[in-house]
């Protein structure tokens, strides 16, 4: 993956962007304006050029990446090549970190035990390689959950792969199910009862968390398999719903990340994890479930579950006293209407919590909704506190917000909801589970809270 022993038998790569193209060509020997001639190179999105030494070994590879730092050709050259390689970004667009961020996402195997070759990438300092390191280690293993089929990452067995997976060797693990589930997190029960693979929820801290210590809480929506309950999903809209807890694997991933980085703030994760199933004890539409902090929530459509499990998990932030919320979940299909599915939708309660994401490097890879308060009608119930989802479907993503809203620990605590889709056919030219939202969250995080 990366690596700091830049020996001879490492491989230049040079990615060029359009705009710079020129002004690399000058400075060219003749064989390589040859090269790039025959083959109309120009630094064109996506193009891959291999230049041979006289005897037929390679000798620099040129990546294209347009005028809009597409870095899609660096992530397929990473998936495809074997050996050692270092960058020439000086004609890039692109910041440095993305370049290795491409590299990290096309060397991407799922699951460890793949025996596809992967190829090495030389960073020079030793603190950046160790940064790549934890990166590769973090989003891997929230790809591989999103990933990994529903028949086999059941609860219990993400319950699993979280308490055997050696990043967590220095954190407070716990969880809850059963009788205790149903108490603490009694929506989460109600959401799982239906199927054979029981609910249960997560916890992990950094470091012991204490009552005046206020941590950034971070919550994910691990809905297991979402079949839409009675409410039962058409087959289409089924068919990629093992990746229904996306929400919790993009939090895991941010856990992971920045507890390497925060020095004095204290962290907790919060996983509330169900498979929203069909069976004859299923929650129905038209029934009223009561939350742990008392709020009553009249089901309107199951298949508006995961802002059940969020909020458990927000009523169970109160806890703590946290000074941050950010939660993500694969909430609803009106966000991916609206804006399609690279682009997560963000929401916040705080004008200055929404300058400080915007002014990251990554603000334009997330987009900010509005909470708009009078859509709260669309959300009245006759027989209890709040509907589930609104009856006429229209701004259905803030409507899910709004909700969300509603169970937040105190009115004025920073809170970020990130309405994401975790799947992606295009970023970057891969396919499968992605983690939409999560660089800006981790530099948002340690832009303001380090």
């Amino acid at each position: 993956m990366f690596t700091l022993d830049n020996t001879e038998c490492s491989t230049k790569i040079t990615v060029i962007s359009s705009n710079q193209y020129e002004i690399w060509l000058k400075k060219q020997s003749q064989y390589l304006k040859n090269w790039c001639l025959s083959s109309n190179f120009k630094g064109q999105s996506k193009k891959i050029i291999l230049v041979p030494y006289d005897d037929g070994k390679l000798q620099e590879v040129l990546i294209g990446e347009g005028n809009n730092s597409d870095l899609s050709g660096l992530s397929n050259f990473s998936k495809e090549s074997k050996g050692n390689y270092y960058l020439d970004y000086k004609y890039s667009n692109s910041l440095e970190a993305d370049l290795n961020i491409a590299w990290l996402w096309g060397n991407y195997r799922y699951k460890k035990n793949s025996k596809n070759p992967k190829s090495l990438l030389y960073v020079k300092k030793e603190s950046d390689f160790i940064d790549y390191h934890n990166l590769n280690n973090a989003t891997s293993f929230a790809r591989d959950l999103i990933n990994e089929p529903a028949n086999t990452l059941t609860p219990e067995s993400f319950k699993r792969q979280i308490f055997k997976n050696q990043q967590f060797k220095d954190c407070q693990l716990s969880y809850m199910k059963s009788s205790n589930l149903k108490k603490y997190y009694p929506l989460t029960h109600e959401v799982g009862k239906a199927s054979i693979n029981k609910p249960l929820a997560i916890e992990i801290s950094n470091t012991k968390i204490y009552k005046n210590d206020q941590p950034i809480i971070i919550i994910g929506k691990g809905v297991t398999f979402d079949t839409g309950g009675l409410n039962l999903k058409p087959g289409n809209s089924m068919r990629y719903m093992k990746k229904d807890m996306g929400g919790a694997a993009i939090a895991i991933a941010l856990f992971l990340i920045i507890k390497n980085y925060l020095k004095k703030s204290k962290i907790k994760l919060i996983i509330p994890i169900a498979e929203n199933s069909v069976s004859s004890n299923a929650m129905r539409p038209g029934d009223v479930l009561k939350s742990f902090n008392n709020k009553t929530i009249e089901i309107t459509n199951t298949d508006a579950e995961g802002r059940l499990l969020l909020a458990d998990a927000l009523t169970r932030a109160e806890l703590f006293n946290p000074k941050l919320i950010i939660d993500f979940a694969t909430l609803t299909g009106a966000a991916r209407a609206a804006l399609g599915e690279d682009l997560p939708a963000y929401y916040t309660n705080s004008n200055e919590v929404a300058k400080k994401v915007e002014s990251t490097v990554y603000s334009k890879s997330i987009w900010r909704m509005p909470l708009h308060e009078a859509y709260m009608q669309k959300m009245q119930s006759d027989v209890a506190d709040i509907v589930n989802a609104s009856s006429d479907g229209m701004a259905g993503s803030i409507t899910a917000a709004l909700f969300l809203k509603e169970f937040l620990p105190y009115k004025k605590v920073n809170w970020i909801h990130i309405d994401t889709y975790a799947w992606s056919s295009s970023f970057l030219n891969t396919k499968g589970g992605n983690l939409q939202g999560l660089f800006s969250m981790v530099e948002f995080i340690k832009q303001n809270y380090n």
